[in-house]
């Protein structure tokens, strides 16, 4: 299937491709589930039967699953960094093995939001969304049905969930300027105009982003009575803003008193003026008695039900004193109250079973974006590329022949003549939010977007690090994940301080005087473009730091490699240096490699200092002079500073004399040829001398 809105007209293939068991009660209908909750925290005690009977087993009855609270935000992200999916992968993994759909609820909510977020600044809670956004993705990347707002329309000088204990609104309206590269009026408290949906927009953005075939709703309550136009008017102003808006979602808890004719006037008016296709997702009735809530359902669940643009229906719980309000359960005491035996009876009816789904809203969030009879559709051949790498644009709409693209709000091309693609070449790396609009012959404009993110690839900095010379850690190439790096966290895993330096997955954090690679795990490895000036012998030298037993790693550099164990430094930010023995290099550009080989490193510099060896004289050693004088006996060493030591040494490299000072008393060699080997803090230098006494 093409895309993955689960609304899919009358064909049972599509349903299926979702991994509908199709044995619950609406097993008969081919395009619409029937589902529940969780509740309690405590999926497993409605995933077998109670004390033997067994309508309480819940694949008996329901098709679909949402978790009450054991996806939301609070309940799962405890902190930087800390997540405990632990109840939501029971009901995942149920799903998974009942082949049931699987609803997740909900990314973003002023409700049961971790409350650490409260205190955070505006740039910390949009870090904070992001590292939510992305762990959910890892997490659970085949989605197929999200809640990605809950609850946000504003009322009475308030919004329906206390977003206000939070900066999510100005964070999220922040990021949305940031990447689309425009002012949004996205921090007020209210909806003062359309761009003040921008907010909202940017979640449906982030989640089309990660979940490219996911059904992505909006959901919220009291939508078809108290705050039926509030709600159309936001839902309206999201598409208006361009999010990826692909249903609306209507809580369905204030339905108590309401006839069925009022209901079906609401649910229609809604729908006629949205052009949304529609979700009832927390449907029950409660505190109406057994025959108050059999009048409710019978009243209202078959107008839901048969509504051709309605794609599926959750209750709100269904075992009597285990749902959120009291007396909304349909099983009590192991027994089907009155409103259940009807819903029973009601599923198996031929208008249960032949109830269908609008054709327009087969193609997914396409086609529910537009109108009946065209969708439109977008493509780029590639979601990353390098910077001067070039990306093939398309789109196709059935009934249009005029197609505008713009990256980031500029037009990049205008197309009135197929074929509809074209090549573009960006010029400045970064994000690109990529959008078509057409008209179709209902002349309804249409959008479509894909995101496009362009790198910077080469040496850090434009030019290779110089060797003999000291590198950086932090400053590996620029590029891609597994070709200029390997990171094996996602987002940047150091002491929260999540793009301190760069924008990647690479772990970086601040120290005394800079910053450094720091908690490198077993697995991660970075590349260096270096240019060697000449060749021969180097000293090498590591800055490190490990605050537990120790750490390993490897560094490769042409025909070098060199493997390097790091005791423990002391606490972590302590660092420490660490020689290597002296390598054999050869003149050019070339790739150093860092591979971490074991648990954990930081790591701050690599330096390379050139050594002469073997009684080579070498130009970069003019300024040391060494100089017998057969009158004193004495060699002077000049141009050194800092010098620790002096080695004599005769052609068969064994040393006959150590000196500490810079005038050495040769008195007691022969004449003859030897070399002279000095030691400074700036490296170890060897000349030739010939003494003549």
């Amino acid at each position: 299937m093409k895309h993955g809105l689960l609304t899919f007209a009358a064909a049972a293939s599509m349903c299926m491709s979702f991994g509908s068991a199709q044995a619950q009660l609406a097993k008969g209908n081919s395009c619409k589930f029937l589902g529940n909750i969780t509740t309690s925290y405590n999926w497993q005690e409605y995933c077998d039967p109670q004390q033997g009977d067994a309508s309480c087993k819940y694949t008996d009855l329901w098709d679909q699953v949402t978790c009450e609270n054991a996806t939301k935000w609070g309940s799962v992200h405890s902190g930087w960094g800390k997540f405990n999916w632990t109840n939501a992968d029971r009901t995942y993994n149920y799903c998974k093995q009942n082949g049931i759909i699987f609803k997740f609820h909900a990314l973003i909510w002023g409700s049961q939001h971790p409350t650490w977020i409260e205190n955070l600044s505006v740039d910390d809670t949009k870090k904070a969304i992001i590292e939510w956004f992305d762990e959910v993705k890892k997490h659970y990347p085949d989605l197929k049905i999200i809640d990605v707002v809950n609850e946000a329309i504003y009322s009475s000088g308030d919004y329906h969930s206390p977003y206000k204990q939070t900066k999510i609104i100005q964070a999220l309206g922040s990021l949305a300027e940031d990447r689309l590269g425009k002012r949004f009026n996205c921090n007020t408290n209210g909806y003062s105009g359309t761009d003040s949906y921008q907010w909202i927009a940017e979640a449906f953005r982030l989640a089309r982003e990660r979940w490219p075939e996911a059904t992505l709703i909006y959901n919220d309550y009291n939508t078809f009575q108290w705050q039926k136009s509030q709600f159309i008017d936001l839902i309206n102003g999201l598409k208006a803003c361009g999010a990826p808006i692909d249903a609306a979602g209507h809580q369905s808890h204030d339905l108590n008193d309401m006839s069925g004719s009022a209901f079906k006037s609401a649910l229609y008016d809604i729908y006629q003026k949205t052009n949304m296709p529609v979700y009832i997702t927390e449907y029950d009735i409660a505190k109406q008695g057994d025959n108050g809530q059999k009048t409710r359902y019978s009243e209202q669940f078959p107008i839901m039900w048969e509504a051709d643009f309605v794609c599926g229906v959750t209750l709100w719980g269904w075992i009597h004193g285990k749902t959120w309000v009291d007396d909304s359960g349909l099983v009590k005491n192991g027994q089907d109250r009155p409103a259940m035996t009807w819903l029973k009876q009601y599923m198996a009816t031929d208008a249960a079973k032949k109830a269908s789904v609008k054709s327009i809203y087969v193609c997914g969030r396409d086609a529910a974006a537009g109108a009946a009879g065209s969708s439109l559709s977008l493509s780029v051949s590639e979601s990353v590329i390098a910077l001067g790498q070039t990306v093939k644009i398309g789109a196709e709409m059935n009934d249009c022949n005029h197609f505008n693209f713009k990256a980031n709000g500029v037009e990049i091309k205008d197309k009135w003549v197929a074929p509809y693609e074209f090549e573009w070449t960006p010029e400045k790396a970064g994000e690109y939010t990529i959008t078509v609009t057409a008209a179709g012959s209902d002349n309804k404009e249409k959008t479509a977007t894909k995101t496009l993110k362009v790198i910077e690839v080469g040496p850090f900095g434009g030019k290779p690090a110089a060797i003999p010379g000291t590198i950086e850690a932090e400053n590996y190439d620029n590029g891609f994940a597994e070709k200029a790096f390997s990171d094996k966290s996602e987002g940047n895993s150091c002491d929260n301080y999540t793009d301190t330096y760069r924008s990647d997955d690479v772990d970086i954090k601040p120290i005394s005087g800079g910053y450094a690679l720091g908690n490198c795990q077993k697995g991660e490895w970075m590349n260096y473009t270096v240019d060697v000036k000449e060749s021969g012998s180097y000293k090498v030298t590591l800055r490190v730091g490990e605050g537990n037993d120790n750490g390993k790693l490897t560094l490769s550099l042409g025909n070098v490699v060199e493997n390097v164990t790091v005791d423990k430094t002391g606490d972590w930010g302590t660092f420490e240096e660490v020689e290597l023995p002296i390598v054999t290099l050869s003149k050019g550009e070339q790739v150093m490699k860092i591979a971490i080989d074991q648990d954990w490193i930081d790591l701050d510099w690599i330096k390379f200092e050139r050594v002469i060896a073997n009684g080579l004289e070498s130009s970069n050693v003019e300024s040391l002079a060494i100089v017998p004088n057969p009158a004193t006996n004495v060699i002077n060493i000049t141009g050194v500073n800092e010098l620790k030591s002096v080695e004599i040494l005769n052609l068969a490299g064994s040393v006959v004399l150590v000196s500490t000072d810079s005038k050495v008393n040769v008195e007691s060699l022969n004449n003859g040829v030897y070399v002279a080997r000095v030691t400074s803090e700036a490296g170890v230098y060897t000349k030739k001398i010939v003494i003549k006494k």
